[in-house]
């Protein structure tokens, strides 16, 4: 998520700010207040997009706040029936990569990207993960 932030320095990307991935957790178990501090040092209202890691006790899921055309995007990989927008979106066939599938709904968004990849990515994607974090780089 932070390589995340810091490629939409780059003219032309949407600005974005990440959270942490145990912040949708905190909210909800300890509501608004326990979190209210996590963006002192940052605007979030001038930012493009607000990227939500999701973690769901063994399922990981990704919200994406878009303020450019305030709405609320919410990316489940296993297609949870509570949300009309997950219809259209590509589905995991397994267990074991959910983590895998938020980290791309998030990447691909963040550079404007029309998701397009689909299970058959994934080997692909946890490859490229890997070489992103080592490197500190994202791939484009």
């Amino acid at each position: 998520m932070n390589l995340l932030i810091e490629r939409s320095k780059k003219e032309g990307l949407p600005k974005v700010h990440a959270f942490a991935t145990f912040f949708y957790q905190r909210l909800i178990e300890s509501g608004h207040a326990s979190v209210s501090r996590w963006t002192k040092k940052v605007d979030i209202f001038a930012q493009d997009l607000i990227i939500v890691p999701v973690h769901l006790r063994s399922h990981w899921c990704m919200a994406i706040i878009d303020l450019r055309n305030k709405v609320v995007e919410y990316y489940d990989s296993m297609g949870s029936h509570n949300n009309e927008c997950l219809k259209d979106i590509p589905q995991q066939t397994n267990i074991s990569d959910c983590g895998v599938f938020a980290c791309a709904f998030a990447e691909y968004r963040c550079r404007n990207a029309k998701i397009t990849f689909s299970q058959k990515e994934m080997p692909y994607f946890r490859q490229k993960m890997m070489y992103e974090i080592i490197t500190g780089k994202l791939m484009m």
